[in-house]
């Protein structure tokens, strides 16, 4: 290909200013950096010949359909990668998905109004949520969650899983909740949505959600145990004036810190749901009726549905999804939930 030299460009310049407009506050980090990556695979583009000359004249020129058509097409070729991959040719429906909508935000600074052509988009299969059957054993479950001998990590994760059965709440929305928004006297949680696309520029909305007796129980310990890993003085009384921070969930080891208590981020969060889910699908597996939970929160979270709890709905509770029909389900007890079985 033709290699042309795009710093100077005046495609570029342009399109190098209005990144850093884009990329200032409210936007996230996140998505700073992947408009900072669309600019440098459009400069990639230019210099490699991968899209036409002139695309080099204007920002207008850049954003033209024709660009528009060759750019991704190039990207999913592997055409504009800057280091040997094992699949050069392989673009992931994900990264192509956000290729678009960094290039929709940039057009929309610009004033421009920008066409995709039309692409085959693989149909992505959603892996099965958990059945019925284990999430009753699990409600079970988490009203024993005070056990004597129960380890930190144990009681954290039960209180985790019973959050997510009862509202449904991605794994970024556990990581923004604070101490003060669980209401144990009333029984509900205060969950701030940050579903996924979102526009950064409007305000996310806050739902307040009923709490299963079982939740409550896994909270109320969790918070007990969460105490003592947040003591700033262990010499002193536990309490919000005595805390680190005030994060719902904490870790609950070292892991390479030089103590615990520190607020759980995206991917340790996700770590350490993999490593308890895997310890407590070994712990239940002589269940009856259990089916080892996915490592994913996902497949959780995606079995949860949410219905008004009073009649202003301000207040929303978990609608409690029926049972498979079968030797395995089992009859509603007095709050609508499938009973679960023995607990050991």
């Amino acid at each position: 290909m033709a290699d042309v030299t795009a710093a100077a460009a005046p495609s570029i310049e342009a399109l190098d200013a209005l990144v850093e407009r884009a990329c200032e506050p409210p936007t996230g980090t996140s998505r700073a950096k992947q408009l900072r990556w669309i600019a440098g695979e459009l400069r990639t583009a230019l210099e490699r010949g991968a899209i036409a000359k002139t695309a080099s004249g204007s920002l207008a020129l850049l954003l033209a359909p024709d660009t528009l058509t060759a750019y991704p097409t190039a990207a999913e070729r592997g055409l504009l990668r800057r280091k040997p991959t094992a699949r050069p040719d392989h673009a992931s429906p994900a990264s192509m998905r956000v290729r678009e909508d960094c290039l929709r935000i940039l057009s929309t600074r610009a004033g421009l109004t920008v066409t995709f052509p039309e692409r085959d988009r693989p149909q992505v299969a959603l892996r099965p949520v958990v059945a019925a059957r284990p999430r009753s054993i699990l409600l079970g479950h988490l009203e024993h969650s005070a056990r004597p001998g129960r380890s930190a990590s144990r009681s954290r994760i039960l209180a985790i899983i019973g959050t997510v059965l009862d509202t449904g709440c991605r794994a970024g929305e556990l990581c923004a909740l604070r101490t003060d928004d669980v209401d144990l006297h009333h029984g509900t949680i205060r969950l701030t949505r940050l579903p996924q696309h979102r526009n950064p520029h409007t305000t996310p909305a806050t739902e307040t959600v009923a709490l299963s007796r079982s939740t409550r129980a896994a909270l109320r310990h969790w918070l007990t145990v969460r105490s003592h890993l947040v003591a700033r003085d262990t010499t002193e009384p536990t309490g919000p004036d005595n805390e680190t921070t005030d994060a719902l969930w904490v870790s609950t080891a070292p892991s390479g810190h030089p103590r615990p208590g520190l607020p759980l981020q995206f991917r340790g969060l996700a770590r350490a749901y993999a490593r308890a889910i895997h310890e407590l699908n070994a712990d239940m597996a002589t269940e009856p009726g259990w089916h080892p939970l996915p490592r994913r929160m996902e497949q959780l979270r995606r079995a949860i549905e949410l219905e008004p709890a009073d009649p202003d709905g301000a207040t929303l509770r978990r609608h409690t999804l029926a049972p498979a029909a079968g030797p395995e389900a089992t009859p509603p007890d007095s709050r609508g939930c499938p009973m679960s079985g023995s607990v050991r």
